[in-house]
């Protein structure tokens, strides 16, 4: 963000996505307010609270090991290059819209040699099929749940274990990124331990659905996680105290974990509602999980320099980014439902989001 952006941002009373910012005085008063606030601090990985959330987690993901990290980008790298050095391969599949190949400036690639082998449609996750088109041996496959940049979509259930058979099929490592893993479930409607059963790996994040200061962790079986520490320290992951980060991420779990069925339904209601505005289209049509893509008739541009006058008006704040399409007057934007929406209703959201596209479109 800008620096006007920023101020702006900072003066909304309201927000549509996410949860509801508190203030550094206030996130750290809410910290020391947990229990966990009176255990000793880790140090470099060890501590009291820092495994009860390791095993915490790793019973959650029904997984028998678990390592705290502080990126999602190291855990990643970790297992990808775990997984890959046992297999002997250095192919890995994975969606051409996917995190690790869009967004961790091909970190797999130039820190570890790996070559990647993109399946699937631009704007749809793959499946197995795609998987024997490719008519490649891989070192490990990657599925990312839901698929962000594509609309947060998920493969179906039945099309998510015919993935995961074909791997244990041909002896293929696969991992989840699952960065939003918990906010995923409620459309599978089953247990976060049989999801993530499909995957020899597993890797969550704490600072999105969550609400975290940030952190993540990343699950399989022991031996694997003994190598992955290895990689941890090799990537400069290893904290001399972690504690505020592994106490964010406790009580995320304890408040936000159980939020999430609501979340999505809301996240359903609300697109059904923006969808009736002239021109504005929600993608995935309902949303599979807490978020979806706004498609707005609109510039990036003209949409951008509105919003920042909305904001200061209304002290409501829309949209995180626009980003352009193919397309120079359709622009995309999204929505991720969390407890500051609680704070508009639907009724509200649609009549500053059809405002907003008709100043810009004034422009």
């Amino acid at each position: 963000m800008s620096t006007a952006h920023t101020e702006i941002r900072d003066l909304c009373r309201r927000a549509l996505s996410g949860h509801r910012r508190q203030s550094v005085r206030e996130t750290l008063s809410r910290l020391g307010d947990s229990a966990l606030a009176d255990l000793p601090r880790d140090v470099y990985g060890e501590g009291a609270a820092m495994q009860a959330l390791e095993r915490d987690v790793a019973a959650l993901l029904g997984k028998p090991a678990a390592v705290f990290m502080p990126k999602g980008v190291i855990a990643q790298q970790a297992a990808l290059r775990v997984w890959t050095d046992r297999s002997g391969l250095k192919t890995v599949g994975l969606h051409p819209k996917c995190h690790i190949d869009l967004d961790e400036r091909s970190a797999y690639e130039r820190l570890h040699g790996l070559q990647a082998v993109r399946l699937g449609s631009d704007h749809q996750p793959f499946g197995r099929a795609e998987l024997d088109a490719a008519a490649e041996e891989f070192g490990a496959v990657t599925v990312e749940l839901p698929l962000r940049r594509a609309g947060f979509k998920l493969p179906e259930w039945d099309e998510l274990v015919a993935i995961s058979d074909w791997c244990r099929a041909q002896g293929v490592p696969l991992h989840f990124d699952g960065a939003r893993l918990w906010e995923a479930q409620p459309h599978y409607d089953r247990p976060l331990a049989e999801i993530a059963g499909l995957a020899d790996s597993t890797y969550v994040s704490f600072y999105k659905g969550l609400g975290g200061l940030g952190g993540s962790i990343l699950a399989g079986p022991t031996d694997f996680i003994a190598a992955a520490r290895v990689w941890q320290g090799r990537h400069g992951g290893t904290l001399w105290t972690a504690f505020p980060f592994v106490i964010s991420a406790a009580e995320g779990l304890k408040r936000y974990l159980p939020r999430m069925p609501a979340y999505r339904e809301r996240a359903r209601g609300l697109a059904a509602v923006l969808a009736q505005l002239p021109g504005i289209r929600a993608v995935p049509a309902p949303p599979q999980t807490n978020a979806f893509q706004l498609y707005l008739p609109a510039s990036a541009k003209a949409l951008d320099a509105a919003h920042l006058a909305q904001a200061r008006d209304s002290g409501v704040w829309l949209f995180g980014r626009f980003a352009e399409t193919m397309l120079p007057d359709l622009t995309m934007a999204e929505i991720n439902i969390g407890d500051a929406a609680e704070d508009l209703s639907d009724g509200e959201i649609a009549d500053l989001v059809g405002k907003l596209v008709a100043m810009a479109r004034s422009r």
